[in-house]
């Protein structure tokens, strides 16, 4: 059976196109309803020994069908590309969109994956478990009942989908690099795992073989297990040392190869999860839920600003930010004094908690400090200000959705000064219907992610223009951006699958946004990265949203092109200036 899966994988990733049943996704692994034992009670072992007591806090694992890279067929041959969606009297073709805007040159027509997501083979090579996958066999977590054990498997395939990319004309590829797989234990003083470097230096030397400009990230949000057991992991002051001396050793294995680095992926967003299920069974003694997102964030900060340091005092060439995420949406009642004090609070607590500090004032936003006490939030000091200030060389924005925002409905005040109201301490909500007559933002998403996510292109040009005239840049990345359709999870044959309307919709309608923009508004955007190259373990959710701009067969980990794909590469093909070359 295994022959026959990786010759299935090896043909079929690169070409075949035949309608199968799409197969139901991986048979879930069993829960181990395992807490972890109380911070700081585990013993610093970086024996083989104590590796496996640490893959035993997580459980049994499941083996991935192939072990060794595979090697695609070049060229990579696309599928037929589909019909026009539309007549052209109703909506233009991707190319046909203001087609005569240009983007600027230079210019990232990009992708981003993240290694918890896409790699699979978590236990191969020395890689040390992280929190997701401890997170993800803990009772009630995953929607389906999923583990990122195998997933798209990119861990051996990632030549093969390097090869779609070039076929789809992407320039560049936004990842991220699994801290555990450098460093198993995590530690600054445990052992580096050569086996880590060597992959991620084989997977950069690919994308440059390729014309592929790799773009990566230090952490997206799979802390190593490791350090959550020692000490909290990001709620403890030894994050800092161990952050920066991971950084270090990736930088100087890398160093020239990248140039566009990430610090942290949506560090507001993972900050976050440490004050849920299952993250907040396993806080350091003093600090409870309500205050570990804050707490999180202050070491975030500090991290980020020393590795920022460490990559300018090494001479690394090229540039270095965080991703941000979120948006700055305007009021849900534009007459309303609670709304738009809402949207003040929402920019504050979403994204000014990451961008003041490094961009503007290099301290948190003042309404942060005015709502929270040093012992939730804590302050930085005069030295550290100064540190903060100027440690990003762009703007970076995770922005998939721009919003309506509005004040609790019971009003502001009731909120702002009440510790325990449901909102409390940012006191804000993003509405997803009109105050109007009620109708929604936008094309609604997969149910999965309708608590969050609408099409909403019109407010798109307002949300950047904000960005800008709030943390001003030379240079601005949309890092990512993508929609999940709505119920593509039922669907069962691949042409149904692969019809994927409102995604496709979505990517035209936001990129013909960013060229007005661009061209009328001054946003000095210069790289746009679709969230995903295919589906992939779409954290707490699993295999149930699907971001991807292809099908991934779980069965034979066969990528298939959707509708999507095809136009994002007509609307670049088209738009991105000729013979113009990214890299390095």
């Amino acid at each position: 059976m295994l022959s026959l899966l990786v010759s299935a994988t090896v043909t079929l990733v690169n070409g075949a196109t035949s309608v199968v049943p799409a197969p139901p996704p991986p048979t879930p692994a069993p829960s181990t309803g395992a807490s972890l034992p109380s911070v700081g009670s585990v013993a610093r072992d970086y024996s083989p020994a104590g590796w496996e007591s640490l893959w035993n806090l997580v459980g049994p694992v499941q083996s991935p069908p192939i072990t060794t890279t595979v090697d695609p067929v070049l060229p990579d041959v696309l599928p037929s590309p589909p019909p026009a969606l539309y007549p052209s009297w109703f909506a233009p073709q991707p190319a046909d969109i203001f087609p005569n805007l240009t983007l600027p040159s230079g210019f990232l027509f990009g992708v981003s994956t993240a290694a918890y997501q896409v790699e699979g083979a978590v236990k191969e090579d020395g890689k040390g478990p992280t929190s997701w996958d401890w997170a993800s066999r803990q009772p009630g977590v995953m929607v389906d009942g999923s583990t990122a054990d195998i997933t798209d498997l990119q861990y051996y395939l990632y030549k093969l989908d390097v090869a779609r990319m070039v076929s789809l004309g992407i320039n560049a590829h936004s990842f991220s690099i699994s801290w555990a797989r450098i460093y198993p234990f995590g530690a600054a003083d445990s052992p580096v795992n050569q086996a880590g470097l060597d992959h991620y230096s084989n997977l950069i030397d690919y994308h440059l073989e390729m014309g592929i400009k790799p773009v990566a990230t230090l952490f997206h949000w799979d802390t190593p297990l490791a350090l959550v057991a020692y000490y909290g992991g990001f709620l403890g002051p030894q994050i800092v040392d161990d952050f920066v001396n991971y950084a270090k050793t990736v930088f100087a294995a890398y160093k020239g190869r990248v140039t566009t680095w990430y610090t942290f992926n949506e560090p507001r967003v993972f900050c976050a999860e440490l004050g849920i299920y299952p993250f907040n069974t396993s806080l350091p003694i003093g600090v409870n839920s309500t205050q570990a997102p804050f707490i999180c964030s202050y070491y975030v900060v500090k991290a980020h600003v020393a590795a920022v340091k460490a990559f300018r005092e090494m001479g690394m060439p090229g540039e270095i930010a965080y991703k941000n995420d979120d948006f700055v949406g305007p009021p849900w009642r534009a007459n309303s004094t609670d709304d738009i004090e809402a949207v003040e609070r929402h920019a504050a607590f979403q994204i000014g908690v990451f961008s003041d500090p490094v961009y503007t004032t290099g301290d948190w936003p003042p309404i942060m400090k005015e709502t929270l006490p040093p012992s939730f939030l804590p302050r930085f000091t005069p030295e550290e200000i100064a540190e903060n200030k100027g440690t990003a060389d762009f703007y970076a924005i995770d922005d998939y959705r721009d919003q309506w925002l509005a004040a609790p409905l019971d009003g502001l005040a009731a909120c702002v000064n009440n510790t325990s109201h449901p909102l409390w301490p940012q006191c804000n909500q993003l509405m997803l219907y009109d105050s109007n007559a009620g109708w929604s933002a936008g094309p609604n998403p997969d149910p999965d992610s309708a608590s969050w996510l609408q099409s909403t292109p019109q407010n798109f040009r307002y949300s950047l223009q904000q960005l800008q005239a709030r943390w001003p840049t030379n240079k601005l990345y949309i890092s990512e951006y993508g929609f999940d359709e709505a119920y593509e999870v039922d669907r069962t044959e691949l042409y149904l699958i692969t019809e994927d309307v409102t995604r496709t919709n979505y990517y035209m309608t936001y990129l013909g946004e960013a060229l007005l923009s661009i061209h009328n508004d001054g946003i000095p955007l210069m790289g746009a990265f679709a969230w995903s190259i295919v589906d992939n373990a779409e954290w707490n959710y699993g295999f149930n949203a699907k971001f991807g701009i292809q099908y991934l067969n779980h069965t034979t980990l066969t990528r298939t092109p959707k509708r999507s794909a095809y136009a994002l590469s007509q609307f670049f093909a088209a738009h991105l200036q000729k013979n113009d070359t990214v890299l390095p």
